[in-house]
Formats: structure tokens, sequence, C-alpha cells
């Protein structure tokens, strides 16, 4: 098929090429190309001719969640790059990410960029090409679910992407077959300067819209791979959470999403280790998770965790701190040994070889990862009372959860103050969700993260990034998309 024949989505000329050494493990493709020789008028006339195409391409963009980004980046520059976790690996790559010293070259930073971007691609094309579709090819509440779903994807790709970069190119259209003759007219279209963030949140919101999208998603009370009310109300509730300036935020409105959430019947499992066994998927706690069988494993249980026979034969990634070890109560807390297993391993770069902690969530090839779980929701809400001067409210939720943890006869005093309550959600959140991707944006969106890292400690008590500024917050815009799209501005500090 001809390169200059193809119907392109823009974000696709966005993204960098990537080929994912890990790709064996993944099964991630879209069954289906329905690219075709173009006449100039693609970008009014769908390429799906069926339901089943349409259905084809947006398990192609729900498979995006099985990328790298999903399996190890999530965690790397979430739990890693906070005081959760010590790199572990001594790629130079991912340890510029523990460092604090990543550039616009390195290849994490171009990883994510082109990955998400495919994603948001993907999920772009979905959209556009079923809203073309003819009645004849498709109902319309096939239609509207579709599009609901894709819309989704597209909207939770765009929520990482603006807290990892802040400003972003944001433009969301099929584009026709690129000519001499109108090349001149796309080109600026295909390359497009960065939107604000609050045009990309704007945007996000629009794409969560409740009677455009919500609606039209599936109503359900447990865990699925796939868009459904819950889940969309979910991630609302932490884009209200995260948007704008904290003390411009409607914490109201994150409690209405996280209580529409709850409204929909979820429930905490009992036994917190439940969660990670890789038998029990789908549970009543779960809002959104990918789904990994033996056959079409995840490959994330080798880079944390170990080989397929249980050994340690090289250094894994995410080492739990010693600050995030003491934290936890080794007696009373059940997450403690939910989250982290000690091993032998063959290095002592943290902790004795004889005995060394490993990250322990995502237990073998087969675990589904977890991107969402009622839990974090809660605790979000938790997080939105205290900003509405309600700590007895919010301590309620946090009492709630530590007895799920084993801490029965030891509840938190409903009478702290609005600060020491931010303490304890914050502290409960950081034990309850530890490598499930969450450290970073919470120290982001309460603007805890250069107390919380300037502070933060090696093994030995050494201060580790006394000096840390402002503007790593976020990465850099990667080089090789600048040497493209001239149009790029580089984040400040960079």
């Amino acid at each position: 098929m001809k390169k200059n024949n193809i119907l392109i989505v823009v974000f696709l000329f966005l993204s960098v090429v990537y080929l994912s050494s890990c790709s064996d493990f993944l099964d991630e493709r879209p069954q289906s190309d329905f690219t075709q020789e173009g006449k100039g008028q693609e970008d009014r006339i769908s390429k799906y001719k069926s339901l089943g195409d349409a259905e084809s391409e947006l398990l192609g963009a729900y498979n995006s969640f099985k990328n790298d980004i999903f399996q190890m980046e999530n965690f790397l520059f979430n739990d890693v790059q906070s005081d959760n976790c010590y790199v572990g690996g001594d790629g130079a790559n991912d340890g510029a990410v523990d460092n604090f010293t990543l550039s616009s070259i390195n290849t994490k930073v171009s990883q994510i960029w082109g990955q998400y971007f495919s994603m948001i691609g993907s999920s772009t094309n979905v959209i556009e090409n079923t809203k073309l579709m003819e009645a004849s090819a498709i109902d319309d509440v096939d239609k509207k679910r579709i599009i609901a779903e894709a819309k989704f994807i597209r909207a939770w790709s765009l929520f990482d992407m603006v807290r990892f970069f802040g400003d972003l190119p944001m433009v969301l259209q099929l584009i026709p077959t690129i000519t001499a003759e109108n090349l001149e007219t796309w080109y600026p279209v295909m390359y497009p300067e960065r939107s604000p963030e609050e045009e990309v949140y704007a945007q996000i919101i629009e794409d969560l819209n409740e009677e455009n999208t919500i609606k039209h998603l599936t109503s359900q009370n447990k865990g699925a791979f796939k868009a459904t009310k819950g889940a969309a109300y979910g991630l609302l509730a932490k884009v209200e959470a995260t948007k704008g300036a904290k003390s411009s935020r409607d914490y109201n409105k994150v409690v209405k999403y996280c209580d529409l959430v709850i409204n929909e019947g979820y429930q905490l499992v009992e036994n917190f280790d439940d969660l990670w066994n890789p038998d029990i998927k789908f549970t009543s706690e779960s809002l959104f998770e990918v789904y990994y069988t033996t056959e079409s494993p995840n490959w994330a249980y080798w880079v944390f965790l170990k080989e397929d026979d249980g050994s340690v034969t090289w250094r894994r990634y995410c080492t739990p701190t010693h600050e995030l070890i003491a934290k936890f109560d080794k007696e009373k807390d059940v997450r403690y040994s939910s989250s982290i297993i000690w091993k032998e391993a063959p290095y002592d770069v943290h902790y004795p070889a004889s005995r060394y902690p490993f990250s322990y969530k995502i237990r073998e090839k087969n675990s589904n990862i977890i991107l969402m779980r009622l839990a974090d929701i809660l605790l979000l809400k938790a997080e939105a009372l205290v900003e509405l001067g309600q700590p007895s409210e919010a301590i309620d939720i946090v009492n709630r959860i530590r007895e799920r943890a084993g801490f029965d006869a030891s509840y938190l005093s409903r009478d702290m103050s609005q600060d020491n309550a931010r303490l304890a959600v914050e502290k409960e959140r950081q034990l309850e969700l530890y490598m499930e991707g969450q450290r970073w944006y919470d120290l982001l969106r309460n603007d805890r993260m250069l107390d919380i890292m300037r502070n933060h400690k090696d093994q030995d008590g050494k201060l580790l990034y006394p000096n840390l500024q402002e503007y790593r917050r976020i990465l850099p815009i990667p080089q090789n998309e600048m040497d493209k799209n001239t149009r790029l501005t580089q984040n400040e500090g960079y």
C-alpha cells in the first residue's frame, strides 16, 4: 500500500516509531487494517463497513493498555521517580528517572511520548471513522457505545500526557490523503503548536461528557478491561482533582464523581491479598484492569520480581525504599506482605543480598494489571473532603481502608486538624496504592513534590535531592519530536 495513499490520524504523525523489545509478550495489534488507497475524500468516508470492523479497531485501541508504558513506565515515573522505590535496575535511561537527570534525548521520554500519542491516534481513528459509518452498517446504540469507549481511552491518554508534559499539541481529526498540492494546507495541522494545559483538560472533560459519553457506557459493579460508567466517573474524579491550581479546584465535583462510582455498587474485597492473586480477576473492587493470561502474558512480573522458575538472576526494577518500608506497620498491616516480598538476590545495592525486598503486586505472567480500583477513589474522596473542610468525614474513609488493612482497634481520631488529616490521607494513599502508579501524581496534585523529594533520604539517612528544582515536576519534550516539529517549544529548565 503506497504511503501517500493512507488515511492518517494526526497524532500518529506526532508520535515516534517505537518497536518494543518485549513485543513477543504482547498481543496488542488491531485485528484489522482499514486503510485503503485514497482519493482525497477520506475525511468524509468511513473505512469501517460493519460493526465488526469498528469493534476490531476498538479492541486494538484497548490493547494499547498492554504497551510498555503500562507495564513498566507507569511504575517507573510514579513509584521510582517518587519516594516509593529506587530504580533497582542498572539501565542508564531508567536511572536518570530516579536521579532527576532526565534530558530531552532520554529514550524513556521519547517512549512515553510516542506510545501515548499512538494510543490517542488509535482512539481518534475509531471515534472519527465510527461517526462516519452509514446507518445501514451499524445501529445507533452500538455506534454511540463504540465512540464513547474510544473517547474514554483518549481521555485516559490525554490525562496521563498532560500530567507528564504540560501543554500538548492538540489536533483530533482525520487527515486526508497527503499530496504535493495539499501538503502546505495540512502541514500546520499535522505539526501544531502546543495547546495550553487548560485546553487539554477541557478536551478530556468533553471526551468524558456525561450525556454524550458516559450515558452510553456499560454499568457494572466489578472490574473489566473495558470502559464502564464506573471507570469513566473515576477518571473524571481524578481529572477534577488535578486540573488547575489547587486553590481553584471544585472539590465538590470530585466528591460528586467519586460518589457516582460508589453508587455503581463496587465493594472493597474483604481480603486485600485477593487483589494480587493472579487467579482472581475482575473483583468487586476493580474499576479498570488489563487482562492477561499465561498464553497472552504480561512481562511486568519479569521486570519487577523474578524469572519463571522464581529465581532472581539480575537486578530487578522498582526496589522499595527504606523510607517506604519504615512507614508500614509490619505486625498489623496486611498490605505489607501483600505489597513487598523478601528474597535472596545476587546483588546488594540497597539491602543485604541475603534478604532483599521486591515489589509483589504483579506476581505472575498471568497477573492482571489493575489501573483503577475503589480504594483509590474512596481515598480521593477523602482528599477532597479534607479540602472542603470536612476532615472528620475524610478520616472515616481512611479508617474504613485501615480496617481492611488489619487496624481494627487502631482507628485514627476524627478530631484531627485539617493539616493532619491531609497528611493522614496522603500516607494512606501511599501505603494502600504502593506500586500502582499513583504516588508521583499524588505529590504533584497536592503541591507536595518538592517538600517530599527534597527530604527523601537514602539508606544511610543522606538527603538524595536537597536542591531539586520545581521544573522537574514535568518531563522534557523529546528532542526528536522538536526536530520534526519546529513549532514545539521546550519545557522550562530543559
